[in-house]
């Protein structure tokens, strides 16, 4: 598989991914994929996503928060 369709399924399964984590509130999207994939139409490719934990907490307690959000 050529890598440009390697890098094509990646971006389509994390597009796919985003509106289940939309729906927590308590994740906010950042960092370079965002602004790659909503902002700026794909200047330069990058196939992660950049999330972090809302509200900001001391360690314990956010591990517990967030334990059940993507744990089930």
């Amino acid at each position: 598989m050529p890598i440009n369709e390697r890098y094509r399924q990646q971006v389509t399964l994390l597009v796919q991914t985003m509106p289940a984590v939309a729906e927590e509130t308590c994740f906010a999207l950042k960092g370079g994929t965002a602004i790659n994939l909503f902002v700026r139409d794909m200047p330069r490719l990058s196939v992660d996503i950049d999330l972090t934990f809302l509200p900001v907490a001391p360690r314990d307690e956010s591990l517990a928060a967030l334990k059940p959000r993507c744990c089930g």
